[in-house]
């Protein structure tokens, strides 16, 4: 596709994420929905009203509408509607098989976080991506986060120092009483593979490694889960690249939802919030940091990355990276061994 051309999108996976996303997409210029697939075929059919009322135009003094087609599995839509990309919003253990059938078909990808919950199925998606020339774009939005983007750049300029240890956490309500029973499949690892880890976990994840720009070396972990199973607590000690320690707390049992970070360095330290970003250097009183305006959403950026105008936010490769941690943090949870990510 070139910056001139529609871009022809379909989506597989058909949920309440799918929806968020399909708006951010229709609001685009240049970009057409060519299909809806779900198990579901409801929801498919939801989903693709909503994008055929969007896509309602006039030619002339005449109102067209073309109806955007529904399936009930990826391969019928991949191949009867030819798509140049393809959004998947599955479930996170059926993020594998859509992808790799798209970038054999030539399409270009969106994945909503993880890429995968397997360490070697992100490995697969990476190397066909590369083999094939296609993009795989993976929703890892908090890159996106001001607050984010000027610690990364803080970070990388070396104002607090050489770092030495990082502290992320990231709570979220608890279900019940909170309107959100119907995502409890989130916290289920038999049904969406690692759990809230897998969920809300991997943004912590890519937060802390795309921030400091390390990898992880070695990893301890504990997980506390319901006694129906349900994933609830994650807690993880993470030794980096370069030496630097780090401690990892995820929790899907808080009253209030948060997210922080905070870096400590031989000079001084950053403490984040998704809305702050707070520096303290030396013994000189906290100092709030200006932020950048927020900028594209991270569907913006994938037409904007397809169409050759600018890099991913967040390609399958560096995502990679978060999954081999996601991956190490449920090995060593399960057996209450120090893990190396592989």
């Amino acid at each position: 596709m070139d910056g001139t051309r529609e871009l022809r999108i379909g989506f597989i996976g058909c949920g309440h994420a799918a929806g968020i996303h399909m708006d951010r997409f229709l609001a685009l210029d240049g970009v057409r929905v060519v299909g809806c697939a779900d198990a579901d075929r409801h929801a498919a059919q939801a989903l693709a009203d909503r994008a055929t009322a969007v896509g309602l135009g006039m030619i002339g003094d005449r109102r067209v509408e073309t109806a955007v087609p529904v399936f009930t599995g990826h391969a019928a839509l991949i191949h009867e509607t030819a798509p140049d990309a393809i959004a998947v919003f599955t479930p996170h253990l059926a993020h594998y098989r859509p992808t790799m059938d798209a970038l054999q078909a030539g399409c270009h990808v969106f994945v909503e976080k993880p890429l995968s919950t397997s360490a070697q199925e992100a490995a697969d998606i990476v190397g066909l991506a590369q083999g094939r020339k296609r993009l795989v774009g993976v929703g890892h939005q908090y890159r996106l986060l001001p607050s984010l983007i000027a610690a990364r750049a803080r970070l990388a300029e070396g104002t607090i120092g050489a770092l030495r240890l990082v502290s992320a956490t990231l709570a979220q309500p608890w279900l019940e009483g909170h309107g959100g029973a119907e995502n409890s499949w989130r916290f289920d690892p038999k049904i969406a593979g690692g759990g809230l880890l897998a969920d809300a976990g991997d943004h912590l994840l890519d937060a802390l490694l795309w921030s400091t720009g390390r990898v992880a070396v070695e990893v301890a972990a504990v997980q506390s889960r319901l006694d129906s199973g349900l994933d609830v607590v994650t807690a993880a000690a993470i030794q980096l690249s370069g030496g630097v320690l780090a401690t990892v707390a995820l929790s899907g049992i808080s009253p209030d939802s948060l997210f922080e970070m905070t870096f400590f360095g031989e000079l001084g330290r950053l403490h984040l919030t998704d809305r702050t970003l707070v520096e303290t250097i030396g013994r000189s009183p906290p100092a709030e940091v200006g932020l950048p305006e927020p900028g594209e959403s991270i569907d913006a950026n994938f037409v904007a990355a397809i169409a050759g105008n600018g890099p991913l936010c967040c390609p399958a490769d560096e995502a990679l990276d978060a999954v081999r941690l996601l991956d190490a943090i449920g090995r060593s949870a399960a057996t209450g061994q120090v893990v190396r990510p592989t």
